[in-house]
């Protein structure tokens, strides 16, 4: 199943790099932080969504997994994961598309 999972550090590593290195590695797992689909604002036109900075998803895991996956990640990295929320992706979604990442 599709999987969005969104998170924060623990204040003491919410340094840039400690975040480009944890989100990089979940990237290497398949976690994605972008998607194209419809957007139903503006006539069915497919365009390029760029989820928030500490929102990735996958295409096929399940919210169990996600979780285990970023809180093993962060670990590896000396971050600490202070919130952290893995559902299901579905068809039901509102979004502003925002501009691509300048980099991380």
């Amino acid at each position: 199943m599709r999987v969005i999972i969104t998170y924060d550090f623990a204040e003491n590593t919410q340094h840039k790099s400690v975040h480009s290195v944890v989100k990089k590695a979940m990237k290497d797992l398949g976690y994605m932080d972008a998607f194209k689909a419809k957007d139903p604002d503006d006539n069915n036109k497919e365009k390029t969504f760029y989820l928030p900075n500490t929102t990735l998803w996958h295409k096929d895991t399940t919210p169990q997994q996600a979780k285990k996956d970023l809180v093993a990640v962060a670990k590896k990295h000396a971050a600490v994961v202070e919130r952290l929320f893995a559902d299901q992706f579905t068809d039901s979604w509102a979004a502003i598309p925002g501009k691509p990442y300048a980099h991380e």
